[in-house]
């Protein structure tokens, strides 16, 4: 699964998968709805995302995300912060080396990291409301990140509250001002339902299941 894509494509990734967070609740939702032990059997599995270029893996506690592909970018383009010899680039700061491929006046770097999406445990908690499962983020003193999950004929979704409309929504719900940042929404189980009725959570990622052979 691996794919050699522009900078620009990499900084687009990258953005997905570290979206600032613009909103918290202040307790774990929906409000009133028992906390699941694990995620459900029928979810369990690996999903790609629409360009191939990571996989996101549910386990019974765990969710991940692993990114692997090849990325091409100008010589010139290369961070200050790099000494190019041969074909090693250089951190100057740490001393790491990392094996690149020269293609002209371009190179063509090597991307592996796993980002871990969600844990469950006593600070993360997973809720199912109305077909959907909820990811409860402990978010320090700022109350609860929320993210919504759904699966649907192979199609898995991950939803974040972000964005213009997202806010304009909450903030009419709860009839909440918005003069802080990132702003804390007290709901009722009602008003989260009308939330998710709206089509709140519309910042999303989407992945298809990876089916394996046997």
């Amino acid at each position: 699964m691996k794919h050699t894509v522009t900078v620009i494509s990499v900084f687009i990734l990258i953005l997905q998968g570290s979206c600032k967070i613009e909103a918290t609740f202040d307790t774990p939702q929906p409000e009133n709805e028992k906390s699941i032990a694990s995620f459900p059997k029928h979810l369990l599995g690996e999903y790609s995302d629409s360009q191939h270029l990571s996989i996101l893996t549910i386990s019974n506690k765990l969710i991940t995300r692993h990114f692997e592909f090849d990325y091409k970018e100008h010589k010139d383009s290369v961070s200050s912060l790099y000494r190019l010899i041969g074909d090693t680039l250089i951190d100057t700061e740490s001393g790491r080396k990392e094996k690149i491929v020269l293609e002209g006046d371009s190179i063509i770097r090597h991307e592996n990291s796993i980002d871990t999406i969600f844990y469950l445990s006593g600070n993360n908690l997973l809720k199912k409301y109305k077909g959907f499962y909820f990811l409860n983020i402990k978010y320090n003193e700022l109350g609860w990140e929320v993210k919504k999950l759904s699966l649907k004929k192979g199609v898995l979704t991950i939803g974040s509250v972000s964005g213009k409309d997202d806010m304009q929504k909450l903030e009419e719900i709860t009839e909440t001002p918005s003069d802080t940042f990132p702003i804390m929404f007290s709901l009722t189980k009602r008003q989260f339902k009308k939330f998710v009725k709206e089509k709140g959570f519309s910042s999303q990622l989407v992945f298809t299941r990876i089916l394996r052979g046997n």
